[in-house]
């Protein structure tokens, strides 16, 4: 799948409009030697993974390790890293894309990806020098390596989104366009590949087969319906995504909209082209990691496989030999003793002649050689007959030490399959990334209660969620603690009784404050309505970020202890780690350990919890417990680290039970907090 500039086009700005407000570097993976995985952090809204590839670029819902050795790998790391995407665009309608990074240090960093030919990455700083380069070029209308300015490829031609009328018309009577094919002219004009050209050929209906028969009429039905394909391309709402698969059923081209090439080939719809090229794309990294990974072995078992051949050869050379020495055997037997004169008899001459049977001499001795076999001449044809027999049972012998060989070999190249199918099997260095619900960006769990409670994690996203999340059926809390954060019970009014929600809410208040880090034993919370928050500051009084005013009576929730718990619930069939007030993730969680001030770090303490959840899920056969064991170790220790309070933590008990105790009626969560069984 190669992305025309078109395709390309939309991918731009698609990526732009969600990744140039507010969004940072926060790691950068060199995959292959062509690709790298920009992975995008932002304060309030959810990580994206981008790749940039000499394929193309695309958003992502794959976690790459690397595959392959990167040169310039830690190059591109420590030049964007910690850097905001400031812009990012495509010139005209050339495979190009060009980054602007601004980091907090190096300043301006230029990331230039060419999609033409075999693809480069150059990076450049604020002048425009080239800093690292993929592949240096030394060609006749441009050089590049580091040192010098970075310089774009001649111009193809017309740009197609801006191309008239009139292009078409001086086109169409150009002299060296006059003999080619309608198809070629149109795509040698429009730089588009041959499944869009072609596209536009059909819905203009064109009856001439070369430009010079072409009518002014026809011109004008090509060029709108170009134009009308771009727009097709280009607008997402427009597009009806068509994936195409291979005969084995892997993806190998994406289209944002259906045409006739994809009427005789295997297509499936998708819900986005993005998607489409992800899938397209990544699978074409994901097979490159395989072959990477079983190179060694497919060389192994070609060389081995050849040394059966070597061996099947040699077995056939010992048969045939065996049986033409029988032969001539059988018929010495045959010939009667005439005496000491028998090499010259009639029959022993006659079958020296026919079967290729030699006499010779060797240091004295008179040898009979039969197939490249020698045995010492006797005057008595039966005891060279003997002779022979036995030679040939020799080497039949000598058959089974072949065989065997032969069965080693086969066995060892059975063990080296097995070890690819098993690579192939696991896939590349990949982890699916599951699209996160919009309320995974912020503190969460679900109250005994069944209803959502969402709470800030610094300043910004205290006032997120006040801000963006807060309506009039909510409850907030709060806590009179330095470093308290604000939580939000969702949905609070549509139950009678909310007393469990009430403490668990409070007590994740209070847990989740800097009580927390102090070691304190408990503290006391309050909620209030939405109504009672106010979100400016007095007249003359400064607000700092994250915090508001509390206007009119304080609901206490007291004697909270300083409590958590951090388990695994299963939803839709997905498995969510989910850190809150104890009973309320004992009651949701698949499998979960308690939690209490003091003890280790945040890093250490996600190193034990990961590592008790894998002891305890180790061995165990049952499907659901396989698959959360696979869950465990697919999520990083950064995962665990981020679910846990700020200071130290130490586990209080591991629960297993809950296990036993299924969720078989998958939940699915509403942005209004509700939790309703889905169907």
């Amino acid at each position: 799948m190669e992305l025309s500039g078109v395709e390309l086009s939309y991918l731009v700005n698609e990526i732009k409009s969600k990744t140039i407000q507010g969004y940072y570097v926060s790691d950068v993976i060199p995959v292959t030697r062509n690709s790298f995985l920009f992975k995008l952090h932002h304060s309030t809204e959810p990580d994206i993974m981008l790749m940039i590839s000499t394929k193309g670029i695309w958003i992502t819902n794959l976690k790459f390790k690397p595959l392959e050795q990167n040169y310039m790998g830690e190059i591109i790391k420590s030049h964007l890293e910690r850097s905001k995407i400031e812009t990012l665009h495509q010139p005209d309608s050339e495979r190009i894309v060009i980054f602007n990074f601004r980091h907090p240090i190096r300043g301006l960093r230029i990331l230039v990806v060419e999609l033409f030919a075999d693809g480069n990455i150059v990076l450049c700083d604020e002048r425009s020098n080239i800093l690292a380069i993929l592949k240096p070029i030394e060609a006749k209308h441009r050089t590049l390596r580091v040192g010098t300015v970075y310089e774009f490829p001649p111009r193809r031609g017309i740009d197609v989104v801006t191309i008239s009328i009139d292009d078409f018309v001086n086109m169409s009577i150009n002299v060296e366009s006059s003999g080619l094919q309608v198809v070629k002219w149109v795509g040698r004009i429009t730089s588009l590949p041959r499944k869009f050209v072609e596209e536009i050929v059909l819905r203009s209906n064109i009856q001439a087969e070369t430009v010079e028969n072409l009518t002014l009429d026809e011109i004008r039905r090509i060029y709108f319906n170009t134009k009308s394909l771009i727009e097709e391309i280009t607008t997402s709402s427009k597009h009806n995504p068509t994936l195409i698969e291979d005969e084995d059923g892997n993806p190998v081209d994406v289209l944002p909209i259906p045409t006739n090439a994809t009427a005789n080939a295997r297509a499936i719809m998708v819900k986005e082209y993005m998607e489409g090229v992800d899938q397209v794309l990544s699978y074409q990294i994901i097979n490159l990691g395989r072959k990477l990974k079983t190179t060694h072995i497919e060389s192994r078992v070609s060389a081995l496989l050849h040394d059966i051949s070597e061996q099947d050869r040699a077995k056939e050379q010992v048969i045939a030999k065996a049986h033409i020495i029988r032969k001539v055997a059988a018929e010495l037997m045959s010939i009667p003793y005439e005496g000491p004169d028998i090499e010259f008899s009639e029959s022993f001459t006659k079958l020296i002649q026919e079967k290729s049977v030699n006499i010779f001499n060797r240091k004295g001795t008179r040898y009979l050689e039969v197939a490249g076999e020698d045995i010492e001449f006797q005057r008595n044809p039966a005891r060279m007959s003997s002779m022979l027999f036995q030679r040939a049972k020799d080497l039949e012998r000598g058959l089974s030490s072949i065989d065997e060989a032969r069965t080693r070999l086969v066995g060892h190249i059975n063990r080296l399959k097995r070890q690819s199918d098993s690579i192939e099997a696991k896939g590349a260095a990949i982890q699916h990334v599951r699209n996160k619900e919009w309320y995974e960006r912020y503190r969460w769990f679900i109250t005994s209660d069944g209803l959502l409670a969402i709470g800030g994690r610094d300043a910004s996203s205290n006032s997120a969620i006040i801000r963006k999340y807060l309506e009039e059926q909510d409850l907030v809390f709060h806590a009179e603690i330095h470093g308290s954060p604000f939580f939000i019970l969702k949905n609070s009014h549509s139950l009678d009784n909310i007393d469990r929600s009430l403490q668990e809410v409070g007590q994740a208040t209070v847990s989740f404050s800097r009580a927390w880090k102090d070691g304190l034993y408990g503290s006391d919370a309050y909620w209030v309505t939405p109504a009672q928050v106010k979100r400016g500051a007095p007249t003359g009084q400064f607000l700092p970020k994250g915090s508001f005013v509390i206007e009119g009576k304080r609901n206490y929730v007291k004697g909270l202890e300083i409590q958590l718990a951090i388990g695994i619930i299963e939803r839709k069939e997905d498995f969510f780690l989910c850190c809150g007030p104890f009973q309320a993730i004992k009651t949701k969680s698949l499998i979960y350990m308690g939690l209490s001030p003091g003890g280790q770090d945040p890093m250490n303490a996600a190193k034990k919890i990961k590592n008790e959840l894998v002891s305890v899920l180790a061995g165990k056969t049952k499907q659901t417990e396989l698959s959360l064991l696979q869950f465990v170790k697919n999520m990083s220790l950064d995962d665990f680290v981020r679910m846990l309070p700020t200071g130290q933590s130490k586990i209080t008990n591991l629960v297993r039970e809950g296990l036993d105790k299924r969720i078989d009626s998958p939940m699915k969560l509403k942005r209004n907090g509700l939790v309703e069984q889905s169907n």
